[in-house]
């Protein structure tokens, strides 16, 4: 019997150990040097999400207050779970990194607003794994609710604003009006700030209001052939912007530029005229839309092969005609 008690004392007091455990403040350590000192790595208690961050004085049990803008060193370590989710996002897991960067943002919202903060950055990374995964709904929530976002500068505030623009999409035709007032004012607000990533979601967001003007069908009538163009121009601006970035939504932009196309008047009757691949003359006969579609179409399978079949792209490339085939360097 008594065996059985000390069993539920053993069992009440792990318990109360693991509960302790959950309860243990998340700290984190930085280099600093506060004003007036030398250069050292203190134990960060939390922040104040204004900027101020609060530590523990050397020696003491005090708790002290100082401005991270005051100090001439201000770096916070980075933690080994945010080393981890930014090994998954570099190699392109971005579904398993976005879990694990909503999980540090949380776990660190006590430092939000600091610089280099891991709550804000995770923030950051889970705002462009959503955008890379085209999570636009998701997008314009995180966008929306960034913590610690007046604290980002330089390419990472313009980054959260441009994913902003990404969150405007929802593909209705009044939406391409506010996406071209929203890009402008991100573009006079940033100027050189847009990193290529940033501005190729700004360009694929003006791409999507483009071709929601395009009513969806068999063929497009010539009074859309205009919006068509545009957005045909807007996508391939969007690839060539975040060529080796990554590869959703060039891939995303690709295809969609193909589809409208395919779709432009005489490109299907011009196909259903020649044979594959085309020759020459048939080639520089062929109407501009047509040619636009076979080379985005090769260019697709080339650079971004992909194991899940395509039928519009491989069609259009069966089409492919080398301009170059059999001329001598130099000529």
């Amino acid at each position: 019997m008594k065996s059985l008690k000390y069993m539920g004392f053993a069992l009440v007091a792990a318990s109360c150990m693991q509960f302790a455990a959950a309860q243990q403040p998340v700290k984190l350590s930085a280099y600093v040097q506060l004003p007036g000192g030398k250069p050292a790595l203190l134990e960060l208690e939390r922040g104040d999400g204004e900027g101020s961050f609060f530590y523990m004085q050397k020696g003491t049990d005090q708790l002290m207050q100082s401005k991270a803008a005051t100090c001439k060193m201000f770096y916070i370590q980075t933690p080994a779970d945010m080393a981890n989710a930014q090994r998954d996002y570099y190699g392109g897991d971005y579904a398993d990194a976005r879990k694990q960067f909503a999980s540090i943002k949380k776990k660190y919202a006590a430092f939000a607003g600091l610089p280099g903060s891991p709550c804000t950055m995770a923030a950051l990374y889970e705002l462009t794994c959503a955008v890379r995964m085209l999570d636009v709904a998701a997008v314009k929530e995180l966008a929306a609710a960034l913590p610690g976002a007046s604290s980002l500068t330089g390419a990472d505030a313009a980054r959260v604003d441009a994913a902003k623009v990404v969150g405007l999409i929802d593909d209705k035709p009044e939406s391409f009006a506010a996406i071209k007032t929203a890009v402008e004012d991100v573009l006079k607000k940033h100027n050189r700030n847009l990193d290529s990533e940033s501005n190729g979601w700004l360009r694929y967001a003006l791409a999507r209001g483009a071709a929601a003007q395009v009513p969806a069908g068999a063929a497009i009538a010539e009074d859309k052939v205009k919006a068509a163009s545009a957005a045909v121009d807007f996508y391939c601006q969007a690839v060539m912007a975040m060529h080796g970035s990554q590869k959703v939504l060039p891939m995303d932009a690709l295809n969609r530029s193909i589809a409208l196309l395919w779709a432009m008047p005489g490109v299907q009757d011009y196909a259903a005229k020649v044979s594959t691949p085309v020759d020459k003359s048939g080639w520089n006969a062929a109407p501009a839309d047509f040619r636009d579609a076979v080379a985005m179409a090769h260019y697709l399978k080339t650079i971004y092969p992909s194991e899940t079949p395509n039928e519009l792209a491989d069609k259009l490339d069966a089409y492919y005609f080398n301009t170059l085939k059999g001329v001598k360097k130099g000529e």
